[in-house]
């Protein structure tokens, strides 16, 4: 099988989903699939200079007041392994068989604080989980509908055929899926929690936030304008929120659950979400996937402060 980076597959993404992958997806087994997605991934960076550059770039930017030249160096070859871990993720949630899928995460995953779920459920209400690129967070939505909490997720799909496979399986159990580049998002978000579903949402996607002009909030240390988005969710819904987050622990995956909520009149619930967000970010930069674009899209976004100020 010949991979070609063509105009239609020049980013990772779709390379990765090029249809050599997919049918290999199917057959291979779960543990042989993850290490061939890393191979190939590493041979797309090899050929790829300037996105090595844009990747470790991103990393010194953020993190190199806290760690070493070599620490860094080891954080960059692990998080190039978090990220394949992350397509193939991807890859087997959209392509392997439900039962299989299914079965995988009942042997693999565990809940730490499923009590604020739980109470939701037992009142039949919805409520806010907000995550983040992180992890195993292609697992979640399957994961929640396999234990019955009936969730709904707003996504973008980098392929139509990504799309229509994914559409098509939520369609097959109680879950929906939210297009995010459809209209009327927020209308359909806001009925998915009146119908008493989990909503899952992403808080890390920078490009996308809706910034405030009356307050500031910190990222990896730096002021930046305060995303409204969570809170406006929140104050229309009238609904409970927390963050979610599916960690890659030793012996499969942890969803781990923190209530969040404002502790005072100067804190957005958007601010609240990424301070957690942030301590798994240094303790696991790894398992963080927003690397590649974060220092370009964060520059970008840190300049309304400017603006603002002025």
């Amino acid at each position: 099988m010949t991979f070609r980076l063509t105009s239609e597959r020049k980013d990772l993404s779709r390379f990765l989903q090029a249809e050599p992958n997919i049918f290999l997806a199917r057959f291979l087994p779960i543990s042989v699939y993850r290490h061939y997605l890393s191979l190939i991934g590493f041979y797309y960076f090899s050929i790829r200079r300037q996105e090595r550059k844009r990747m470790s770039k991103s990393l010194r930017f953020f993190l190199g007041r806290r760690y070493s030249r070599l620490r860094l160096q080891l954080i960059l070859c692990k998080t190039y392994f978090g990220l394949f871990e992350h397509y193939s993720e991807k890859m087997i949630n959209a392509y392997k068989s439900l039962p299989q899928v299914i079965a995988y995460l009942e042997d693999n995953v565990s809940v730490s604080n499923k009590d604020w779920i739980d109470k939701l459920i037992a009142k039949k209400r919805g409520g806010i989980l907000v995550t983040s690129h992180f992890g195993a967070v292609e697992y979640l939505p399957l994961f929640l509908t396999a234990k019955n909490y009936r969730p709904a997720m707003i996504l973008r799909f980098k392929t139509e055929k990504l799309r229509n496979i994914l559409l098509y399986k939520s369609g097959l159990f109680d879950s929906e899926l939210i297009d995010a580049d459809s209209e009327n998002v927020i209308y359909k978000a806001l009925e998915a929690i009146k119908d008493g579903r989990i909503l899952i949402t992403l808080c890390d996607e920078v490009k996308n936030w809706r910034p405030c002009k009356t307050g500031t909030m910190s990222i990896f240390g730096q002021p930046v304008p305060r995303d409204r988005t969570l809170d406006i969710l929140v104050r229309r819904s009238k609904a409970p929120c927390c963050l979610g987050l599916m960690q890659r622990v030793k012996n499969g995956y942890n969803l781990s659950i923190h209530p969040i909520d404002r502790k005072d009149d100067d804190t957005s619930l958007s601010e609240a979400a990424w301070s957690i967000l942030e301590q798994y970010i240094y303790r696991y930069p790894d398992q963080w996937y927003q690397w590649p674009n974060f220092e370009t899209e964060y520059t970008k976004y840190a300049t309304l402060s400017e603006s603002y100020a002025n």
